[in-house]
């Protein structure tokens, strides 16, 4: 039975790219049709009824499922902030960055409008997150600065963009697809932040070579209520090495005596920023785990009365 991908979804219909590069419009048969089973970016086997139509008889084993947005089968996440315009803002792109990693996504980090500011801020805004490992780029839809590379990285992957509204997620995927014309906002002069102009989840096949990206209307969660406090150090990937030289398993580098990653940080092999948005999302993570057991202890109370 021949197995494509779901492109697109729309009013029940299922738009699916063959494996010869075509698109079919199906229709789910049966139990699937019952359910929310089907995804953009799913596998999918099919039954070609009439030229393109056809009949989807099961969804293919996911790799991955996100569900802010809905889409399955993603193997890695282009991160999009701005130098400017909205701000450049470190706690945020750290905020995605945990989430990503607790996914387990590999991340690629795309610092757009690099045209706004000096090459020297572009690279100092680029260099921390170099340094810890991450691929970051530096990109330009006005001078083209960045993309080939950028185009280069998608190859062979498919790819989801995050990032806050306004950093210019729509104008890198006009640029990267032409034709795609897709609409761009612009950014608030007051509260200092785009608005979202993706309103439909698709799955576009690059234009040269082999590659997916997703156009999507963003990350919509951000929270960080999925993880527990005991887990927010792994999602810091240069805290792994000095954790192993702490005095206690299980040190959340918080309070503790002989902390590896304190001494890490203090020793300069650690950003004191990085190292203080770790505390910051810990005692966030602290305060929703005081509260649900709060919540659950009142509860009990109330059953036993």
């Amino acid at each position: 039975m021949p197995v494509g991908r779901v492109t697109r979804i729309i009013g029940g219909f299922y738009y699916i790219k063959t494996e010869d590069g075509t698109t079919l419009s199906a229709v789910p048969r049966g139990k699937l049709r019952r359910t929310d089973g089907i995804v953009v970016g799913d596998q999918v086997d099919y039954e070609l009824i009439a030229p393109g139509q056809g009949v989807i008889e099961g969804v293919r084993p996911r790799h991955n499922l996100l569900k802010r947005p809905l889409v399955a089968n993603v193997t890695q996440v282009a991160l999009v902030f701005a130098h400017k315009n909205p701000d450049f803002n470190y706690l945020l792109i750290d905020r995605f960055l945990v989430m990503l990693e607790a996914y387990r996504l590999p991340t690629l980090i795309l610092l757009n409008k690099t045209d706004l500011v000096p090459e020297k801020t572009a690279e100092e805004n680029a260099e921390p997150y170099r340094k810890i490992g991450y691929t970051t780029l530096c990109t330009s839809t006005k001078n083209g600065q960045g993309i080939k590379d950028f185009l280069t990285a998608l190859q062979g992957e498919t790819t989801t963009l995050a990032g806050p509204s306004g950093v210019g997620k729509s104008a890198l995927l006009n640029t990267i697809i032409p034709g795609l014309n897709q609409q761009t906002g612009a950014v608030s002069a007051k509260i200092g932040r785009g608005r979202h102009t993706t309103r439909e989840v698709r799955l576009l096949p690059l234009p040269e070579g082999e590659g997916y990206i997703f156009d999507t209307p963003g990350f919509t969660q951000l929270d960080l209520d999925f993880l527990a406090p005991p887990d927010l150090a792994a999602c810091f990937p240069e805290f792994a090495a000095p954790a192993e030289e702490c005095r206690f398993q299980g040190c959340r580098h918080e309070q503790e005596p002989d902390c590896g990653v304190k001494a890490a940080m203090l020793a300069g092999a650690i950003y004191p920023w990085r190292y203080e948005h770790y505390l910051t999302f810990l005692a966030e993570l602290k305060s929703r785990e005081e509260q649900k057991y709060r919540r659950t202890g009142h509860h009990w109370q109330k059953q036993r009365s």
